[in-house]
């Protein structure tokens, strides 16, 4: 009998052909050993077709479900054998696979079996990616056929008990992939459901993007959806446990360059119209003649979308401003049927015309906020510069932050590109608001409406944070914001001090003063947390271009954004060299554009817009920015960049001394069994400069 050659292909999100997997990494949650059906065979790539992940997490048990469709695109039947790396302490529930009638079986490998497989791969493939796999468990079933042309699926499921530190849950799935697929992944889905007897706080990803819904106190569904994605990195799940009406969950991380903290707090369930603060709103909308044709459509339909979603016992008020100010009614009006079905005709009567009196306009709106136990919000809408009145970009703020003596928080929407990117931002700056921009090709309505439904409903306003046992400093955001139905607050920054840490936040129920407490925290150090230096660094970078572009460059500031760029594989119009010219067009802060902007104190034209849209995205971002480049790779808490054919080490200092160590040798894979943390960096490539305790090692081929 002939001894057949083995091939990785990564199958979990990305399957890879022969020819692929020779010149790159693999990285997969599972994957397949495929056997060509005769010595020689070129086995072309095969293709996923979908990869959907379902996870039922009750009482800290978490069932993991995988449901995988991978195509082969060979003209006659192959064999293989499929692998899945288990996370520590995990068990197999279920493997369905069918060859006709007969269910397949698989056995599951202990870490020292899993070892020498993945090392054996290692040694043959001349390819590193598995090392991360390295000390896990693994599943392993026969896999045949995988017909001619045709397709094979593959469901495994497995649980887990999820460990909880200071009412905190944490939950991680292997779905790092390394972006060496033909062709995207076709439809990728993850969705969680989490039921708890303690009702669920906050809910958070530092990894993707995740939309979240609370549908009882115990119980919440998360998840997300992509279409042709190329995942590059695991996704890890935090949630909270709290009896208190607004939980508070802290954690930490403490290394060589500092102590970083995140603070959690949400409020807990609140079902329709309970616990929900009534709100004063005005609606400060922009009809001068440039906002003619879509836009000003557009701006009818959120505006009408606001009115609908109004409760009965809020306040509101509409100004349509051009040259002059209209007002719908001279003072703010309960959002009764009978008011809102007149706001509605108003809308309906607006036409565009004339010049933009912005001035003039917020004035008029801050004389209509009234102080009390309601939170006032103001949208305001423009797409313009202000020609008319007061133009000057300090009188005007100086004119509003004077009128502004009830603290109504402003949220700005900015329209098109020629609006004043420096007075928007500074507006929403000074008055506790955010600035939303929405491009020429983008739709007004559905960011606008998408936006009034978060703050539609407020809880608990005024916030203000203490803290005893430690200090926190440079925590962003800067200024905190209220607090919503179903929304929460991420604060992320650095702090002194060794515990325990008792953290106290304090907001207003209307008229009535709240308290709530975290107290005796312990701070530990866990690397399960390693990702908060980079997450701060994203938004530390946020605020300084902020800084920037409001109130112009300076060297330290620009030296700041370089090296927390560079450090962090962040993106910046000042580190823009970390990616391809290809890349750097989708990348709104690095695009010429925005460069040009930032450099040259651009406040309107599209550059100016890109940056400051960037500038919002990096201040507010819930996730460690990283960039989707081929010269950049991340490995929690360590970035590499592509160098002379090395892939190095951020921290690594030119000219520093190194240990070099041939890939694939003895010593090589004695040094990952001495060093299993290291296995996980070393799974970057077969070329790579990594340092660790105070060692730099260069692998070399």
């Amino acid at each position: 009998m002939h001894k057949k050659k083995k091939v990785i292909l990564a199958v979990g999100f990305l399957v890879l052909g022969i020819g692929l997997i020779a010149a790159g990494d693999l990285r997969a949650d599972g994957f397949i050993v495929p056997h060509p059906p005769r010595p020689g065979d070129a086995v072309p790539p095969l293709t996923v077709k979908y990869h959907h992940v379902t996870i039922e997490i009750a009482n800290q048990v978490a069932k993991t479900s995988v449901d995988q469709v991978f195509l082969n695109n060979f003209d006659r039947d192959i064999e293989g054998t499929y692998i899945f790396p288990l996370p520590e302490g995990a068990s197999i529930s279920e493997f369905a696979m069918w060859i006709g009638s007969q269910k397949v079986s698989g056995e599951i490998l202990d870490a020292q079996q899993a070892r020498r497989v993945y090392e054996d791969i290692v040694r043959r493939m001349k390819d590193p990616a598995l090392l991360e796999y390295i000390g896990r468990n693994m599943f392993m079933a026969r896999v045949f056929p995988i017909p001619a042309k045709g397709e094979k699926r593959i469901q495994i499921s497995y649980t887990e008990v999820l460990r909880s530190e200071k009412n905190l849950v944490r939950y991680r799935y292997p779905l790092s992939t390394e972006q060496l697929s033909y062709e995207p992944i076709k439809d990728v889905s993850l969705s969680v459901k989490i039921s708890s007897p303690v009702p669920i706080s906050s809910v958070y990803s530092p990894t993707h993007k995740i939309s979240v819904r609370k549908e009882t106190e115990g119980r919440a569904v998360a998840g997300f959806e992509e279409s042709n994605t190329k995942p590059d990195k695991d996704f890890v799940l935090y949630y909270s446990l709290s009896p208190d009406d607004v939980g508070l969950s802290l954690i930490n991380w403490s290394g060589a360059e500092g102590d970083y903290f995140m603070l959690l707090a949400a409020p807990r369930f609140a079902a329709a119209k309970e616990k929900v603060l009534n709100k004063n709103l005005i609606f400060v909308l922009d009809s001068s003649g440039s906002m003619s044709g879509t836009k000003i459509q557009q701006t009818k339909e959120a505006a009408r979308f606001v009115i609908n979603h109004l409760e009965e016992n809020d306040r509101f008020a509409i100004i349509d401003f051009d040259d002059g100010v209209s007002l719908f009614a001279p003072e703010l009006l309960p959002a009764q049927s009978a008011n809102r079905a007149k706001a509605l005709k108003f809308i309906d009567e607006i036409q565009d015309s004339g010049g933009t009196n912005i001035n003039e306009a917020l004035l008029q709106a801050l004389k209509m906020v009234r102080s009390g136990d309601r939170p006032n919000y103001i949208l305001f809408l423009t797409d313009g510069q202000p020609t008319v009145g007061a133009t000057d970009t300090g009188a005007i703020l100086r004119n509003i932050g004077g009128a502004n003596e009830a603290r109504a928080r402003i949220f700005v929407f900015g329209v098109g590109n020629d609006v004043n990117t420096e007075l928007l931002d500074q507006i929403s700056l000074m008055n506790r608001g955010t600035s939303v921009y929405v491009g020429p090709n983008e739709n007004l309505e559905v960011s606008l409406s998408n936006y009034y439904e978060k703050i539609s409903a407020p809880l608990l306003s005024d916030l203000v944070l203490s803290t005893s046992g430690i200090e926190f400093r440079d925590a962003y955001p800067r200024t905190l914001p209220d607090l919503f139905k179903g929304s929460q607050l991420v604060l992320v920054g650095r702090y002194s001090g060794a515990g325990p840490a008792t953290v106290t936040l304090r907001g207003k129920v209307g008229k009535e003063d709240r308290k709530f407490v975290l107290e005796g925290q312990r701070l530990v150090k866990d690397d399960a947390y390693n990702f908060l230096p980079r997450l701060w660094a994203t938004r530390r970078i946020g605020f300084l271009l902020e800084e920037i572009r409001l109130r112009g460059t300076s060297t330290e500031l620009v030296d700041e954004v370089k090296n927390l760029g560079l450090k962090y594989g962040i993106v910046t119009p000042y580190t823009s060299y970390l990616v391809t010219e290809k890349e750097r067009l989708s990348i709104a802060a690095a695009t010429p554009e925005a460069q040009d902007a930032l450099q040259n104190r651009q406040v309107s034209g599209a550059g100016a817009v890109k940056m400051a849209a960037a500038t919002q995205a990096l201040k507010s971002e819930d996730q460690a920015a990283q960039a989707a480049s081929k010269l950049i790779r991340y490995k929690e808490d360590k970035t590499f960049f592509f160098k002379d054919g090395f892939w190095v080490d951020s921290t690594f200092k030119e000219g520093g001394q190194t240990k070099e160590i041939k890939f694939h040798s003895d010593e090589y894979f004695r040094l990952v069994a001495d060093k299993p943390g290291l296995a996980k960096y070393l799974a970057v490539g077969a070329k790579v400069i990594v340092c660790t305790e105070g060692v730099n090692y260069k692998i070399i081929e």
